[in-house]
């Protein structure tokens, strides 16, 4: 058969049905609001992991090791200003065994975990520190149950599947109404987040103790609490006071990644973005993103140091990462949202506070949905997932069934993320395969230009070079390398956490994270072999798909 007579048959249509209608502006937004510009686990897991690292420059050093990730994503989104993004760049230069077990595995199965992980935030960050706030600030004890109540597993189930149902109505409704929602919840999220600058740069030290005291008391939490979890910790034989430590600093810089390294998320949905094949657009909207982000997010460090000191960071973290009782507000940790809104008396400021958090985190299952759908319908265009899941509402211009089928998978995760013992353990891989896509996309930006040179040839990318270079071969080069470093940190420091210490004498309890990790890779395999498999005897080689640019 010959390339010319199967072209017919390539893809499952001629056109994907998306509409291109978000600005690189709202692209922009969008990738802030991914990488969340509020959330905090840095400020609480890096003090308690990696005592001696300053938060500060881990926090710019993961900023700078991802600009050149950033950068190749640009030459790749002009190049491919198509939905579908990391399985589209990688099918198209390894071919869709390659990509397919890649953006399966490390993308679209683990990306569930992160709907689960969005109505936790909005319950566990944005309803439980807003009624706690309320509670504290009014003296009323009945708020302040109800935000113990967001805490619990009842409370977070339930805000998860209902902020996951809002998702997907909103989104099945229309792509444009969620760009349109986007302005509220960026502008909830932004002034949310000067306003706990504010408080964080404004109060006076001297009283951080007595506030911290008088919020936890008001929370249910134990009188001189400050003191109490000071104790608590330093009991626990934890080092308040550590010496500078090089080594905690860089390995501070895989944490903060795991925020920054979403600033290239946008190129998922490249066939709904207007002048998706402009240079200066992408560059703004990934590039731009992630420096404003990078710069935010360790002023934020600054700010909360300045205000509660070194030795209240490590009590934190001790909280957090050591799980000792006395150094969390009747077991709430103590992120930074809820030391602003231990500062302050104003009802106004807990109010716009939670307000914003809720709506941040509102996004992120917006953008679980967003991008995993898109990667669905690209490639169920290159028939290796049935063409249901590329179906594309005529009305409404969204892949509602791809946004059905992800909404019903991510059910019983939420529901295993809150009542299974140890299932966030088990699935902290979901740092390894999220890290492992951006370093293979990173590779296949760096060949580019050799294993699909007419396509790169055509792109506005490819007047750039270094000393006869194509510059994006330099940069995904040295992006794949950083982004390498990242993922082995996760692997193999045991102050990350995330996937052991491969420690075989606790087998198997310690390596079934891995176990896990690898399995889902192993099953995406699997997946594809047989999807191609199931098309060859229809007479269809999916090969040819990879040779050429999806439909938009």
């Amino acid at each position: 058969m010959t390339v010319a007579a199967a072209k017919p048959e390539v893809f499952t249509r001629k056109a994907s049905g998306l509409v291109r209608v978000m600005s690189p502006y709202a692209a922009f937004v969008y990738n802030i609001l991914t990488m969340g510009l509020i959330f905090p686990w840095t400020y609480l897991w890096a003090p308690g992991a990696l005592p001696g690292g300053n938060l500060f420059w881990g926090i710019i050093l993961a900023m700078l090791i991802e600009i050149p990730i950033a950068f190749t994503y640009v030459w790749l989104s002009t190049a491919l200003p198509r939905s579908g993004g990391d399985y589209v760049f990688q099918s198209r230069v390894f071919g869709g065994g390659w990509a397919f077990t890649i953006v399966m595995s490390g993308f679209v199965i683990w990306i569930l975990q992160w709907v689960a992980l969005s109505g936790w935030l909005v319950s566990y960050l944005g309803f439980a520190p807003l009624f706690l706030g309320l509670g504290a600030t009014l003296g009323n004890a009945s708020l302040s149950n109800l935000g113990v109540w967001f805490t619990t597993s009842a409370g977070i189930i339930t805000v998860s599947i209902l902020n996951a149902l809002l998702s997907l109505i909103l989104l099945v409704s229309g792509f444009k109404n969620y760009v349109k929602f986007q302005h509220v919840m960026w502008w909830g999220t932004l002034i949310a987040f000067a306003v706990m600058f504010i408080v964080l740069f404004a109060t006076p030290p001297a009283t951080f103790v007595d506030s911290l005291n008088a919020f936890a008391v008001a929370s249910g939490g134990a009188p001189n609490f400050y003191q109490t979890a000071v104790e608590a910790v330093t009991a626990a034989g934890i080092e308040l006071n550590p010496p500078f430590s090089l080594m905690a600093t860089l390995l501070i810089a895989p944490i903060a990644w795991t925020s920054l390294q979403w600033a290239t998320y946008s190129s998922q949905q490249n066939g709904e973005i207007k002048d998706a094949r402009s240079f200066k657009s992408q560059t703004f909207i990934m590039v731009g993103s992630l420096v404003l982000t990078g710069i935010l997010l360790a002023l934020l460090a600054l700010g909360l140091q300045r205000v509660a000191g070194s030795e209240f960071l490590y009590v934190a973290g001790a909280g957090y990462w050591s799980l000792i009782p006395e150094a969390t507000v009747n077991g709430f940790y103590l992120w930074p949202n809820i030391v602003a809104v231990a500062l302050t008396g104003s009802p106004l400021i807990v109010l716009i506070i939670g307000i914003g958090y809720i709506l941040n985190s509102f996004q992120i299952v917006c953008n679980c949905y967003i991008g995993m759908t898109r990667v669905m319908v690209a490639m169920s265009l290159d028939r290796l997932l049935p063409a249901w899941f590329s179906q594309v509402h005529e009305k409404w211009r969204t892949p509602l069934n791809a946004h059905l089928a992800y909404f019903l998978a991510s059910i019983p995760v939420i529901l295993a993320y809150n009542l299974v013992p140890g299932w966030v353990g088990l699935t902290l891989g979901v740092t390894f395969g999220c890290g492992y896509v951006f370093v293979v996309t990173c590779i296949a930006g760096a060949l580019l230009p050799y294993r699909a040179k007419e396509l790169y040839e055509a792109s506005p990318g490819a007047q750039y070079k270094l000393g006869g270079i194509p510059l994006v071969t330099v940069l995904g080069t040295i992006g794949g390398i950083l982004g390498t470093l990242m993922v082995l940190a996760f692997l193999f420091s045991p102050s990350l956490g995330v996937l052991g210490n491969w420690n075989f004498e606790d087998f198997p309890a310690n390596l079934w994270a891995q176990i896990i990790a690898f399995a889902i890779i192993l099953v995406s395999a699997i997946w594809y072999f047989l999807a191609k498999n199931a098309q060859k005897a229809r007479g269809i080689n999916v090969e040819y798909a990879f040779k050429e640019i999806p439909p938009e």
